[in-house]
């Protein structure tokens, strides 16, 4: 008896084991069978280049601009008065006063002016004198009947110009007299000396160039832009710009004037702005490029341009979502263009993964696996899960 029963416990074993072989191997197929159907399923293979994060950034828009800086003033400085230059005290890069001498005539040369012109004025006097004298003598005549009135009106003639000979003397008295109380010649600004057209011991003509002085406190930067966005533009609008001499610095002004016609030839419309240069690092000359800006939006949603793919009437967006390819239609904001980022306005968010790039195959739901160098493949980091 108790060999029979070892017999049926050993059967039923046996067929324990084949039952449980036989739902093992029923459930390795299906798990077969799932696997190859996510094989075969579509899959867009992308490369870490072909995904952008959405960030939240400050954005601006505005007009393009190049163009020249240049000192709000410029001051020719010129002789006064012919005489010799005994010193000239200034350099070209030098720094200036208002009132601060620049130069420094010969003494002797405008005294000798000022006795000459003092000479020509008693002169003029005698002249009058003469010619009021000659006046009452042909008016008297004419009253007599003595005289013709030609020769009155030939004496009253000599007369009036007798004053202006006086009056004449006296103007070029005082400004020899004036000539004398300034041998230096002062600076009309304060600013900078950009140029020197003279050196001590030359002899100067009246008008003659000296020197250049530019004040670059203030600088003005002139440039044109397309006429057909001057309704976009007026006085007061803020502006950035860069040089090359200052790598990565960006500088700040405001439009002040507006050309009220358009440049000959090209339909296009000069501006001129205006920058504070308190420290004098920017110069005059420099060449600038920047815009004049129209619209700022804080903390904005922000993608680069290119994840913006135009699908019929809508606009949308391709966002990477548990390694799926979402279709978010989306509206835009401002547009840097100078930077090449434009505001998104949808159902996205700072940290989401953003498609780029021509990528065949590409719609709402499709598998999507980013393709490292090398040709593996791993999650994209910063995938919303």
């Amino acid at each position: 008896m108790e060999s029979r029963m070892r017999g049926v416990w050993s059967g039923l074993a046996v067929a324990a084991v084949m039952s449980g072989a036989a739902l093992g191997g029923a459930g390795c197929a299906r798990e077969g069978a799932r696997s190859q159907q996510a094989e075969g399923e579509a899959t867009v293979l992308v490369s870490a280049s072909d995904v952008a994060a959405v960030t939240g950034m400050r954005l601006e828009s505005g007009i393009a601009f190049t163009g020249e800086l240049q000192p709000i003033e410029t001051v020719a400085i010129g002789a006064r008065f012919e005489g010799d230059l005994e010193r000239v005290l200034v350099r070209e890069g030098q720094a200036v006063r208002k009132g601060q001498p620049l130069a420094v005539f010969r003494p002797r040369d405008v005294q000798d002016q000022l006795r000459a012109t003092e000479a020509q004025v008693l002169a003029a006097q005698a002249s009058l004198v003469a010619a009021e004298n000659a006046e009452r003598r042909a008016r008297r005549l004419f009253e007599a009947g003595a005289a013709a009135p030609r020769d009155l009106e030939v004496a009253e003639a000599q007369r009036t110009a007798a004053q202006a000979g006086l009056d004449a003397a006296l103007a070029m008295r005082n400004e020899a007299q004036e000539n004398v109380e300034k041998v230096e010649v002062p600076s009309p600004i304060t600013g900078w000396v950009s140029q020197v057209f003279a050196e001590g011991g030359e002899r100067k003509f009246a008008g003659d160039p000296l020197m250049e002085l530019v004040d670059t406190s203030t600088l003005e930067l002139s440039a044109t832009v397309p006429s057909e966005v001057l309704g976009r533009v007026s006085k007061g609008m803020p502006i950035r710009f860069h040089v090359d001499a200052f790598p990565g610095e960006v500088f700040q002004g405001e439009v002040d004037r507006v050309n009220p016609t358009t440049e000959p030839g090209t339909r296009q419309v000069r501006l001129y702005m205006r920058m504070p240069n308190p420290e004098g690092r920017l110069v005059g000359g420099l060449f600038a490029g920047g815009r004049v800006i129209e619209a700022v939006r804080e903390n904005a949603t922000a993608a680069p341009v290119k994840v913006l793919r135009q699908e019929g009437q809508a606009r949308v967006v391709y966002a990477l979502r548990h390694g799926r390819a979402a279709r978010i239609p989306v509206s835009t904001g401002v547009i840097d263009e100078e930077a090449g980022v434009i505001e998104l306005i949808g159902e996205i968010a700072p940290g989401d993964s953003l498609l780029t790039g021509v990528l065949p195959g590409l719609k709402d739901g499709v598998r999507v696996r980013i393709v490292q160098a090398g040709g593996s493949s791993a999650p994209p980091q910063n995938e919303v899960g």
